[in-house]
């Protein structure tokens, strides 16, 4: 399932830069078959501006009130965080796809081996990486941006290692939808990484003034959304180790 060639240097980067990019990290044939699948999820549009909430089901998207909802977000969200996005929950996904390798990759990246356990799992590829020992993957989410989408700048807190698959068979720089990484002062973006599709990113996020992070706007010109799917490793033994300590000058 997972193509190892580049694991070695994705384990160099992330000791480094506390972040990594992984390209070609899928076997061509799930690859393929996830870019075939993920426009056609029954997404649901999730929406948050400070203590504001709002969950929505698939059929909101036809529904008169999108746009008054759309519209009451963006005033609302002014000064505070915010996101206005699609998503479908994967880890809560245990139906049978039409195509078999969709089933067993939303399986095996949500550590669910009842469909399949591959020789190497999701879960050895991130540790072979990251180094962190005592993980659990959770919360695992597919996720589409256009140009009515947005996150604002955060930090993922009471998690340790953040994950996002890109499935994305064309895009360009243009297009926007990259993942922004701020450097230490909050005012700079120290790296932004352009949702090229196979492309996978693990991140440190096991403390609050690390990698914080955005996803810049879709431009409306793009040719279609932005595809990912994103979730995060945890604690999994209470009383276990903990992440590896950070370098202080990587």
């Amino acid at each position: 399932m997972f193509n190892r060639e580049n694991i070695a240097q994705a384990h160099v980067d992330f000791t480094q830069k506390r972040y990594c990019v992984v390209d070609n990290i899928l076997e061509d044939r799930y690859i393929q078959a996830l870019y075939n699948s993920v426009t056609e999820l029954p997404y649901q549009l999730r929406a948050k501006a400070g203590d504001k909430q709002f969950t929505s089901d698939p059929s909101f998207y036809h529904s008169d009130q999108f746009e008054s909802t759309l519209q009451e977000y963006i005033a609302h969200a002014k000064g505070k965080f915010s996101y206005f996005h699609n998503v479908y929950v994967a880890a809560k996904d245990k139906r049978l796809h039409a195509d078999h390798l969709v089933t067993e990759f939303n399986h095996v990246v949500t550590e669910d081996y009842s469909v399949i356990q591959p020789d190497y799992t999701f879960h050895d590829l991130a540790t072979d990486i990251t180094g962190f020992p005592n993980m659990m993957a959770k919360n695992g989410n597919y996720g589409y941006y256009d140009y009515q989408s947005w996150l604002k700048m955060h930090n993922d807190v009471r998690r340790w290692c953040a994950y996002i698959f890109y499935f994305n068979p064309a895009w360009e720089p243009d297009w926007g939808g990259q993942l922004c990484i701020m450097d230490d002062t909050g005012k700079n973006i120290k790296e932004s990484i352009i949702p090229y599709g196979n492309r996978l990113v693990l991140m440190d996020v096991s403390k609050v003034d690390i990698n914080t992070h955005f996803v810049s706007p879709v431009s409306i010109g793009a040719d279609h959304p932005r595809y990912s799917l994103s979730g995060w490793f945890y604690q999994k033994e209470k009383d276990g180790p903990g992440p590896e300590k950070r370098l202080t000058n990587p």
